[in-house]
């Protein structure tokens, strides 16, 4: 018999917000998270959306819930470019639907910055499995995701453009930075809104819209709860580029199947 462990707000409700430079105690000086944010500076176009202003790079993980001990997997592909991780959604994303995407590998300087180990741990921290799922490692995914807008006639869009769901249990999103921006506001629906844009959610239907605007300023979804949305951003009116700057992680059982 599956038993699952007491709820935490994000189990109960489907989504949960917190300040994670509070309470974790991280201030935006400190050099380990000046490290983090350095990660985006020349973080490489999202091979499969180089028109659409996306740079990503991303890492997968194993945590133990009976240890909390954490490890990085070995990355599995490698081309003239690099190291390079697959992932893969199933048919979540209808962009990339039965798609293993190839994407390059997180650096070896992210993946021994304490702010992102600090980060994996309070996020598992939210979650809750069954007796079952506790039993085996978690896979953990990690995305340094960068949106990137110079032109002001254009908008740089995340995938999907959509409300959605992402299959892997928990999700959650910590924003790292944003400059020069305009947009970028998130939205939490019931799951039914899936495939279905903000402007089609009925008044009072939403469970949340807001923005995410200081570091490490976050959000979670339990995936099967609800569906999520975050907008496409565009350049505000400074000279530099408009970008905003997340760190994702998801977590997803790996019981045995035999």
């Amino acid at each position: 018999m599956q038993t699952l462990i007491e709820s935490t707000e994000l189990v109960e409700n489907g989504f949960a917000r917190w300040d994670l430079a509070e309470e974790l105690g991280i201030d935006e000086s400190d050099a380990s998270f000046q490290s983090l944010r350095a990660e985006f500076v020349d973080l490489p176009p999202d091979p499969y959306a180089k028109e659409e202003g996306r740079n990503r790079r991303y890492a997968r993980g194993l945590f133990l819930p009976w240890s909390r001990d954490f490890s990085w997997i070995p990355d599995t592909h490698q081309d003239e470019q690099g190291w390079l991780n697959g992932y893969w959604q199933a048919d979540h994303n209808p962009d990339y639907a039965g798609v293993l995407r190839k994407l390059p590998a997180m650096t070896e300087a992210a993946r021994n910055n304490p702010i992102i180990h600090k980060i994996l741990s309070f996020d598992f921290d939210q979650t809750r499995w069954s007796s079952d799922d506790a039993a085996f490692p978690l896979h953990v995914g990690v995305h340094l995701i960068k949106l990137a807008v110079d032109d002001p006639g254009h908008e740089a869009i995340s995938s999907p453009n959509e409300l959605h769901q992402d299959g892997e249990p928990f999700v959650f999103a910590h924003l790292v930075y944003r400059r020069n921006v305009v947009g970028g506001s998130n939205m939490i629906a019931p799951p039914k809104y899936r495939g279905k844009q903000p402007g089609d959610v009925p008044a009072g239907e939403a469970l949340a819209e807001f923005e995410l605007t200081k570091p490490l300023e976050s959000y979670g979804v339990t995936d099967e709860k609800v569906s999520h949305y975050v907008a496409p951003i565009k350049r505000g009116d400074g000279p530099e580029t408009g970008e905003r700057a997340v760190l994702l992680v998801d977590f997803t059982p790996m019981r045995q199947h035999i």
